[in-house]
C-alpha cells in the first residue's frame, strides 16, 4: 500500500546548506533566493562548534525573520553521534517545521527519531538524507516511516561508504550512483514524497557542467537540488521550473486533449501528432507547479 502526504504541496526547487558558523557566509544569506534553507548542524559544523551551532540554529527556530519568510529544515547530528540526542530534543522541544535526517541506516533508528519528536509534541515533516548502503536497501521500509515527506540522494558519503568514485574525470561519476537514484525516486512517487538530489562536478564553477548534471536530475523527475555554492541557486531555480515554451505547449496539450475527451474523439492530435493521455498528465503536473512557483512569487 502506498503512503499519501496529507500536507499541502510546497514549491522545493532549491535547497541551500547554509554553513551558520561561518560568518562571513551566513551574513550573505538575504542574498540568496533559494526555496529551502538547509540550517547545519552536521557536515558543515566542527566538533568545536556544535553546541554553540545547535543553540543558534534553535533561536532561528524561534524566530526566523533573518531568513526573510523563506521556509528552512534543520539539519541536526545522526543518533550515533556524541550530540545527535541532544540535537533532535532541542529542534523538537523548539518545535522545528521540517528536519533533515542524515545518515539514516534503518526502521528502528527512525522509530526512535520520531518517539523523540512524539514525547515532545512535536510534528515536523521529515527529510531523510540517502547516503548510507543500509538506507539504499532498506528503503521502502524506511520511507514508508510517519512524518516523511522528503528524500535527498546523497551521493558524498555513499561514495565513501561504498568505494563509488565520486568522479568521472571533471564530471560526476553518474554510472555509479543509477541505482540509488532510481530506487529513491521509485519509492518517493510510490509513497507520495517529494524526491530531491544533490549533484556535484569536479569543479563547482564549471557552469556548463552543473547546468548539465541539473537537467539530468529534472529528466530523471526529480523536483529540488542541494547545493552549498551560492551561484547555483539561481541555476537550480530557473532549470527546475518549467520554461515560459513549456507552459505555453502543456496549455495547448490540455486544452486540446480535454476538448477532445469532451467531443468523444478516439484519437487526440495536436500540431499533426497524436496526445496521449501520458502526455495529457504529464502537462498538468507541468502547469501545477507552474503555478504553484508564480503564487510563490506574488
Amino acid at each position: 500500500m502506498t503512503q499519501k502526504s496529507a500536507r499541502p504541496p510546497k514549491v522545493r526547487r532549491s535547497y541551500f546548506e547554509c554553513p551558520i558558523m561561518v560568518e562571513k557566509k551566513w551574513a550573505k544569506i538575504p542574498e540568496i533566493h533559494a526555496d529551502v534553507f538547509m540550517l547545519d548542524m552536521e557536515d558543515s559544523t566542527p566538533p568545536v562548534s556544535k553546541v554553540e551551532a545547535r543553540h543558534r540554529i534553535v533561536d532561528l527556530i524561534k524566530d526566523p525573520g533573518y531568513l526573510g519568510g523563506r521556509e528552512f529544515v534543520v539539519r541536526p547530528n545522526n543518533l550515533s553521534t556524541e550530540w545527535g540526542r541532544e540535537d533532535l530534543e532541542a529542534v523538537a522541544d523548539a518545535k522545528a517545521p521540517f528536519v533533515i535526517y542524515p545518515k539514516v541506516r534503518s526502521v528502528d533508528e527512525m522509530r526512535e527519531v520520531k518517539r523523540i519528536f512524539d514525547e515532545r509534541g512535536s510534528t515536523p515533516e521529515i527529510m531523510l538524507i540517502i547516503e548510507t548502503p543500509q538506507a539504499v536497501l532498506q528503503l521502502e521500509a524506511i520511507a514508508s516511516c510517519p512524518g516523511v515527506t522528503v528524500l535527498l540522494v546523497g551521493p558524498g558519503d555513499l561514495s565513501m561508504e561504498t568505494g563509488i568514485s565520486m568522479f568521472d574525470d571533471a564530471d560526476e561519476f553518474t554510472d555509479g550512483f543509477i541505482y540509488t537514484r532510481s530506487k529513491v525516486l521509485l519509492v518517493a512517487k510510490a509513497y507520495g514524497l517529494q524526491p530531491a538530489d544533490a549533484v556535484f562536478t569536479a569543479d563547482l564553477k564549471d557552469q556548463v557542467r552543473m547546468r548539465r548534471a541539473m537537467e539530468r536530475s529534472r529528466r530523471m523527475g526529480f523536483t529540488g537540488l542541494m547545493s552549498f555554492y551560492p551561484p547555483h541557486v539561481p541555476m537550480i531555480n530557473e532549470v527546475m521550473s518549467p520554461s515560459k515554451d513549456e507552459v505555453g505547449w502543456a496549455e495547448r496539450v490540455v486544452d486540446t486533449y480535454t476538448k477532445g475527451r469532451k467531443e468523444g474523439l478516439a484519437a487526440i492530435s495536436l500540431d499533426g501528432k497524436f496526445l496521449t493521455v501520458h502526455q495529457f498528465t504529464s502537462a498538468q503536473e507541468t502547469l501545477r507547479v507552474a503555478n504553484l512557483i508564480a503564487q510563490r512569487s506574488l
